[in-house]
């Protein structure tokens, strides 16, 4: 239940901010090679493994003066007010509004993160603190932990030219992300499936807080970017549908993964086909069509990445064949 979800993160979530406040005093105290900080850090994987373990996922946002733990906010209290008060400065030094932590995060990962985050802590404030700090966690090899900016405050919120900024940033960032991703395809090297996933939930926080920003910026066309834009556009408006249907905020990240991959499978289709002006051949038309199966092999390679739900490959294979089923395969 919601209760009980609630009430593992209220408890969770402080046990997490405690040895990650213990974590950051042991390692600016002492070395890494010193006992308290391997304890330390230890306490801090342990804490953190088993809160994934439960949650699959881990977002720490800061909202103002709070603190929220997978959208749960966490009670401030004497007794763990020094924890709470030490990680908002240090997050707010770095311009952190939010960090996400995934499954499969390892212990030498959380120490260059805690590492990081004092350093940069240490440093004159910059507009662009928060981007560097997370080009270098991605360039050190955490590849399961991401920060963010902060959300903008109510007052901001309120301003609708800030929100058409946020949308077009989020779909700006979407289009990038699913071309890199179709092109690393087409060329045969490895997929950065957790871009994907951060561009999705962005669109889907976006869609939540202020959907008809995004879904406007949908009537854009640029036809030499049609292949990567359609698919963004398939997602936006799917993950607004899923919402008037009532998805839950899961729901509608998986919807929104199988929404951007719907035509994967066109990263298999040659470039003078998929971009021909004009009619297709018979040939060329028939090549056309294997894109549909041609995309549920694609998502089962990148299956091994454990974030394509099996959902997606239905709609891969399945999203030309019609509701009367005389589409195609």
């Amino acid at each position: 239940t919601v209760q009980t979800t609630d009430g593992f993160l209220r408890h969770a979530g402080r046990d997490f901010l405690v040895v990650l406040y213990t974590a950051f005093r042991s390692l600016k105290l002492y070395p890494v090679e010193n006992a308290q900080v391997q304890k330390a850090l230890d306490d801090l994987a342990q804490t953190t493994k088993h809160l994934l373990d439960v949650e699959k996922e881990l977002e720490l946002r800061l909202q103002g003066e709070f603190i929220f733990v997978n959208s749960t906010r966490l009670r401030l209290d004497l007794d763990n007010y020094a924890s709470f008060s030490h990680i908002l400065g240090v997050l707010h030094q770095c311009g952190v509004g939010a960090v996400r932590i995934d499954e499969g995060v390892e212990r030498k990962q959380l120490q260059i993160f805690v590492s990081m985050l004092l350093s940069y802590a240490a440093r004159e404030a910059t507009p662009n603190k928060v981007f560097e700090l997370g080009q270098k966690l991605s360039d050190s090899g955490v590849t399961h932990i991401g920060v963010e900016p902060p959300l903008e405050t109510d007052e901001e919120a309120e301003d609708e030219e800030r929100q058409k900024e946020a949308a077009k940033r989020t779909y700006a960032r979407s289009v990038a992300v699913t071309k890199e991703v179709i092109n690393s395809i087409r060329m045969g090297r490895t997929a950065n499936v957790k871009k994907v996933k951060r561009a999705v939930q962005a669109i889907v926080d976006q869609v939540l807080n202020n959907e008809a920003s995004l879904v406007g910026l949908t009537t854009l066309r640029d036809y030499d970017e049609y292949t990567f834009t359609h698919s963004v556009n398939v997602c936006i408006f799917s993950v607004a549908l899923g919402r008037k249907l009532g998805l839950s905020k899961l729901q509608l990240y998986d919807l929104g993964i199988a929404a951007l991959f719907h035509d994967v499978g066109k990263s298999r289709v040659p470039l003078e086909v998929l971009n021909k002006q004009g009619g297709l051949s018979d040939e060329e038309w028939r090549i056309m069509q294997a894109h549909p199966w041609l995309g549920v092999l694609t998502l089962f390679g990148l299956r091994g990445y454990g974030e394509i739900p099996y959902r997606g490959m239905i709609v891969a294979y399945e999203h030309h064949m019609k509701t009367d089923l005389t589409g195609y395969p």
